[in-house]
């Protein structure tokens, strides 16, 4: 039973981490990209995101075991 409660609060900090982080990075691009329209900027931003929150939650994992 508590093998149970361990892996949902590992599954729990890994979502929890990901997600404070990953708000942080689409309202900086979001305000970035309303700021500045450009359309080389939206592309090359949108591959950033990705590239960022791919990180992000492999470092949440990382952390989180």
């Amino acid at each position: 039973m508590s093998d149970v409660h361990f892996y949902m609060n590992v599954l729990k900090n890994i979502v929890i981490s990901f997600f404070q982080g990953g708000i942080w990075i689409a309202g900086f691009f979001y305000l970035l990209l309303k700021t500045f329209e450009n359309p080389l900027l939206k592309k090359f931003s949108i591959y950033i995101i990705y590239i960022s929150l791919v990180i992000l939650l492999i470092s949440s994992i990382l952390i989180s075991i």
